[in-house]
């Protein structure tokens, strides 16, 4: 009987089936496939008409875990979990459940965060992570004035990819995340169709190097154009204390009585939420307070990115790029959620898989 009648042409080849299917020996074919070792040419042409006829695709996944040892290490390098009032604390739990599910592989994940007030902590959180050897990076490049030149001297073979905030640069990388600038559109017109016609806004402006954040607020004001609005602008440093923050804002918004609605471009949005009659302040992220303030009506909306899923992702995506060798597209967007306080209870697993 002709040996190769006995395995179906559609089913995977293995190395097994390759070495009875030619009959020669199991390691005889394992040298034939990665090129070492000395190998009768007659033995070496069977196996070679056999995979071109048939196919041969390796299983990844089987000789990952054959070995003892952990197979590769994914670093991540974020903010403190605490910060901007527990969003942080929200994409890390997405990275720890991915972490959890690439465990069985053998994927180690290594987290490094920093004070986000701090550029310069930013920047050896950073050389921490390099300075691991890891085969993937995950980063948050917040303080990108400082970041940009160690990003762009990163090894050539590190698999990169940013969430939260992209970054403008030249080295090759994935960015997990949302368009800020539609972001802020999105906002403006939120405002624009609940507050009177005749009435300006404020927006709450960071002066921090984000791009992100930057982004949200250009993208606010050229919306509140389109709509025909006046927009007056507060600027404001994060790393100023909540309470002076918050002062400083209250005082603005007496000088400006004519306001009708307020845009806070990240997560404390709830810090300002007494800013606004009838609550008429659309803000970032589902963090507790912000939560509270939405459910007690002294935000009109909150936009969330789902930080949960985005360190979810992240980490998920490149633990494949490292197992299966799948190659990382250059974005993957996250979709905008709008929240009222009429459908906060449908907001509360952010790690749903997107639909395929």
């Amino acid at each position: 009987m002709d040996p190769e009648r006995t395995t179906a042409k559609t089913e995977p080849l293995t190395i097994k089936e390759i070495a009875r299917l030619t009959g020669v020996s199991i390691g005889t074919v394992d040298r034939v496939l990665h090129n070492r070792g000395r190998v009768a040419p007659e033995n070496v042409a069977k196996i070679q008409t056999l995979i071109e006829e048939r196919g041969y695709r390796p299983n990844v996944l089987a000789s990952r875990l054959s070995g003892k040892q952990v197979t590769r290490s994914i670093a991540v390098v974020m903010p403190d979990a605490e910060q901007d009032r527990g969003y942080w604390g929200l994409l890390r739990q997405g990275v720890e459940r991915a972490a959890s599910e690439l465990e069985p592989l053998r994927i180690e994940i290594v987290v490094e965060t920093f004070d986000r007030l701090k550029p310069e902590a930013a920047a050896k959180a950073l050389q921490r992570a390099v300075a691991a050897d890891c085969g993937a990076l995950a980063l948050a490049p917040i303080h990108a004035r400082i970041l940009r030149p160690l990003v762009e001297k990163l090894p050539t073979d590190l698999v990169v990819a940013f969430f939260d905030t992209d970054m403008d640069c030249s080295r090759e990388h994935c960015f997990i995340g949302q368009d800020p600038f539609q972001g802020g559109k999105v906002a403006s017109r939120l405002l624009d169709l609940s507050v009177p016609a005749d009435r300006p806004l404020g927006l709450v402006q960071f002066d921090e190097d984000d791009e992100h954040l930057e982004a949200r607020s250009r993208g606010f004001e050229e919306g509140c154009a389109q709509w025909g609005r006046r927009v007056e602008r507060l600027t404001q440093s994060l790393s100023a204390a909540e309470a002076a923050r918050v002062q400083e804002a209250e005082v603005f918004a007496r000088a400006h009585p004519e306001l009708g609605g307020w845009f806070v471009p990240n997560a404390l949005a709830g810090d300002y939420a007494g800013l606004s009659e009838r609550g008429r302040l659309v803000g970032y992220d589902l963090t507790s307070v912000n939560r509270k303030a939405l459910e007690e009506g002294r935000l009109t909306a909150l936009l969330s990115q789902r930080p949960s899923f985005m360190g979810y992702e992240a980490v998920r995506r490149l633990g494949r790029a490292l197992v299966f060798q799948e190659a990382l597209p250059a974005r993957v967007g996250i979709p905008l959620d709008v929240i009222f306080r009429e459908n906060l209870a449908g907001h509360e697993d952010e790690i749903t898989p997107l639909p395929c």
